[in-house]
């Protein structure tokens, strides 16, 4: 006959392997549901987001920039895992920081409002979802600040203070947001104004002047970022904004490095800051890393 002590342990015996057993069965549809659960990808910010840019024989475009790079890379590294991938694009042409928060963007874009609030409300909506955020903005409070071969220094300044203010209270709001699988990813920005050292004289003086302010820009873009634990691509060394050197052949001359980025890159030949598809490939590329 068994002690008691061995009812014990075979009763014990029993409990941890109906448990395990439990747990086995319980575990599997749960990775099967994790499995095919759907990725998101949404693309914030202006112009750039939106995928604006000239054509060269006039008109121009949107929907072809680096969210439809990187929703295209994104969608592909879903699909080789399993998964199936939605992609939603909010940029809208023209946004400042301002325009925003308070809504105003001068181009049609696909929701009521401001684009902060449509983004909001889509982090809500998939809180318990893996979203990948894309976010640029903070161009177009600067981009009129060089007029005439001239560039306004009081101008910039103001706009670069406002876009890292009002670029804290962006990110804060979608971080207060964001659910535990949501990855919020800003950038900083190449300089369109070294263009105008292909005009000799007063505009390489004008291209000089221009990378200081760009790197303050991009400096303000980086801090408020990390204050925000939010990782920034690194377009503006992707484009090699301060690189005067080496001296490259372009157009029959040599330049620097970063002015031949920009006419490459961009559409600065014809006077459109937009880059162009390779260089919207290179914003994308510069994400990547960071995804």
């Amino acid at each position: 006959m068994r002690s008691l002590l061995s009812g014990r342990r075979h009763r014990a015996a029993c409990a941890v392997l109906l448990g395990g057993a439990l747990l086995g069965v319980s575990a599997a549809p749960a990775s099967a549901a994790e499995n095919r659960a759907p990725h998101y990808y949404l693309a914030l910010g202006d112009s750039l987001a939106a995928g604006y840019q000239t054509l060269p024989g006039g008109g121009s475009e949107v929907g072809h920039g680096y969210a439809q790079d990187l929703a295209r890379t994104l969608g592909e590294r879903a699909a080789h895992s399993g998964h199936a991938f939605s992609f939603t694009d909010l940029g809208c042409p023209g946004e400042t920081t301002g325009s925003m928060i308070n809504g105003g963007c001068p181009y049609p874009h696909p929701y009521a409002g401001a684009q902060i609030d449509a983004a909001v409300a889509y982090l809500l909506a998939h809180r318990h979802d893996d979203v990948t955020v894309t976010l640029d903005i903070g161009a177009n409070n600067v981009d009129g600040c060089a007029t005439g071969g001239n560039l306004d220094i009081a101008c910039a300044t103001k706009g670069i203070v406002t876009a890292g203010q009002d670029l804290g209270t962006i990110l804060g709001r979608l971080k207060a947001v964001a659910g535990p699988h949501t990855k919020i990813v800003g950038m900083n920005l190449y300089d369109p104004f070294l263009a105008a050292w292909m005009t000799g004289g007063q505009g390489k003086v004008l291209a000089g002047l221009s990378v200081p302010l760009a790197d303050t820009l991009n400096t303000t873009l980086d801090v408020v970022d990390a204050l925000h634990g939010v990782p920034t691509a690194d377009v503006a060394k992707a484009f090699s904004t301060n690189s005067f050197l080496p001296l490259v052949p372009l157009a029959g001359q040599q330049v620097p490095l970063n002015v031949d980025r920009i006419m490459t890159w961009t559409n600065m030949a014809r006077g459109d800051i937009h880059a162009n598809d390779t260089g919207y490939q290179v914003i994308a590329d510069a994400f990547l890393p960071k995804l």
